[in-house]
């Protein structure tokens, strides 16, 4: 039985393998085994793979038709034999010392459940394009709402068994089901020396955001109806709407067929996870108009339309306490951003129940260049003009959700200082605060009806 069991994964990825498998092979640390899956290539893995059937330290997996991702995962391990496990992708590959820094690490730290290291990321050749360099765990970064890489990563198999392995349901996000299974269960550790190579190219499954993103939503709801069992928060939801805007009465402009409030309202009320919403407003004729959509409705004065919308929640909070009711959570949600879904409000709240955080906002990536000004003009924020990792991304706030625990909650402030964050795409990040933003919403709503009548499908 190996110490250490490597499980390299491939799908029409002959072209990388070798460099792959070899990397594996030419390992300082030499008490591994290699379990390679295949899983059903079309390409000239199977030539690839006679280059090593004689190798002893290799076991080959076939599959005849794509299983996928995890299930390949999944297999790899069972029929693996290590006290430790680590996951390749066969367009990756290991620097030398990979395994005896990560195994020495599992060694000295019985307390860890896994370990990951820096990495360096490589060009589709194989070049070197640059060093990503991970925060340290707890003298960094405290809140580990982003996980380490799924492959890269190793962990001890009787843990791996502990919190059931993978999720054989998901075809997308095996290294988020996992992270957050551990999180729960293990300390996490990381080791910043880069040990790793991660292949950047066109058809990395990494590149494939909305699935992931879908998938995202998936894990997280299912992992908070297993840690709460049964018991639920009293989450409350506010939908504030004013009459004088950019433009007056923009709450219940039409925006397609039906007004702007609309929007906002008709998917708040499909969160599950949400047990109260309420609608408010200074203006009845909005409040007209929101009613008519089965929304429960609170007035607030008019002043408080003119003040910080956090007056206006503490308003709805006392409100709602001489009634006898007390929301554990709050829920803010603005009638600018019509293209939030049920979903994404869902997946905000779940997210400051699975995280250590005080709030939760929505997001979009900023994936510009940015600059600031010094002695000799514009220098850039940045000093390389790279294609940015999910932990290097600038994120800019879309002003669509924020979940918040009550006590965060002051006059002066919704957010608290703990944040964890959710993301959406720039089209279902529109927010309508100006002529322009209303006319881009429009013809998104136009395009997204083309596609639909054409039997296309798109988010927004």
């Amino acid at each position: 039985m190996a110490k250490v069991s490597v499980i390299i994964t491939t799908y029409n990825y002959g072209r990388y393998l070798k460099q792959a498998v070899e990397s594996v092979l030419n390992q300082q640390f030499r008490d591994f085994e290699i379990i390679i899956v295949d899983d059903g290539s079309s390409d000239n893995t199977a030539q690839v793979l006679k280059e090593f059937e004689n190798n002893e330290k290799i076991r080959v997996i076939s599959h005849s038709t794509n299983e996928g991702l995890v299930v390949s995962c999944d297999e790899g391990i069972r029929k693996s034999t290590g006290e430790y496990v680590i996951r390749l992708d066969a367009d990756d590959y290991f620097d030398e010392n990979a395994l005896l820094v990560l195994s020495n690490t599992l060694d000295s730290n019985p307390d860890v459940g896994l370990v990951y290291p820096d990495y360096f990321l490589v060009s589709e050749e194989g070049n070197i394009i640059d060093y990503v360099r991970l925060p340290k765990i707890e003298k960094e970064v405290k809140l580990l709402d982003l996980p380490a890489n799924g492959a890269g990563t190793m962990f001890r198999r009787s843990c791996y068994e502990a919190v059931g392995g993978y999720d054989l349901s998901l075809k997308y996000q095996d290294g988020y089901d996992l992270w957050l299974k551990f999180l729960n269960r293990f300390k996490a550790y990381n080791v910043n020396l880069p040990l790793f190579y991660y292949r950047r190219h066109v058809s990395n499954l990494t590149l494939n955001s909305e699935k992931i993103l879908e998938t995202r939503r998936y894990i997280k709801q299912s992992f908070v109806d297993q840690k709460l069992k049964g018991r639920k928060p009293k989450v409350l939801g506010i939908i504030p709407a004013r009459a004088h805007d950019y433009r007056d009465y923009l709450a219940i402009r039409k925006l397609g067929n039906k007004p702007l409030i609309a929007y906002t309202i008709e998917e708040t009320l499909k969160v599950e996870t949400l047990d109260r919403v309420i609608f408010t407003t200074e203006d009845k004729r909005i409040a007209k108009v929101a009613q008519s959509y089965g929304v429960e409705i609170i007035m607030r004065p008019s002043d408080l339309a003119k003040a910080y919308v956090e007056r206006t929640v503490l308003y709805i909070l006392d409100k709602l306490k001489e009634e006898g009711y007390q929301p554990d959570i709050v829920a803010l949600l603005h009638i600018n951003s019509p293209f939030k879904k049920a979903e994404h409000i869902a997946e905000a709240i779940n997210t400051l129940l699975i995280y250590d955080t005080e709030s939760v906002m929505s997001v979009c990536e900023d994936l510009k260049f940015h600059y600031q000004h010094d002695t000799h003009g514009l220098r850039p924020l940045f000093p390389k003009r790279l294609l940015r990792l999910e932990k290097e991304t600038l994120y800019e706030e879309n002003g669509a959700i924020y979940v918040s625990l009550r006590d965060v909650v002051t006059e002066q402030k919704f957010v608290g200082e703990r944040t964890g964050h959710i993301l959406m795409n720039r089209e279902e990040s529109v927010h309508i605060d100006s002529e322009f933003d209303f006319w881009q919403a429009e013809q998104l709503l136009k395009r997204n009806r083309s596609n639909l009548k054409e039997g296309r499908v798109e988010r927004g």
